[in-house]
């Protein structure tokens, strides 16, 4: 681990490929890579540009069920990789649970 990682403000959940939920917005779904209470980051879809300030409005399409409402900032683009900063964002029990949720996905692949 980096520095820099043990700096971050909440725990984040990092999805490896095939796992992801789906961030729905302006008729668009898109992966997300990486998820935490405050933020979350996903890969923009072909055509799509947000820019730095652009305001965000969503939802979050768990793998394991259920959705969640998002409203945030872009803060961050660097070329298909999207950082939001939510208002409304995730709270800590999605968080945790989607942890356990990967965590068991590995054990289930690993026998």
């Amino acid at each position: 681990m980096t520095t820099f990682e043990f700096e971050r403000e909440h725990y984040r959940v990092v999805y490896p490929a095939g796992t992801s939920p789906t961030f729905v917005g302006n008729g668009m779904e898109r992966e997300v890579i990486d998820l935490c209470e405050s933020g979350l980051r996903y890969w923009a879809v072909p055509g799509e540009s947000p820019s730095v300030g652009d305001e965000v409005d969503g939802t979050i399409r768990l793998r394991r069920g259920g959705e969640l409402r998002v409203l945030g900032t872009v803060v961050r683009v660097a070329g298909r990789d999207v950082a939001l900063r939510l208002l409304a964002g995730v709270p800590l029990r999605v968080v945790l649970d989607e942890q356990r949720y990967l965590r068991d996905r590995q054990r289930g692949s690993a026998r």
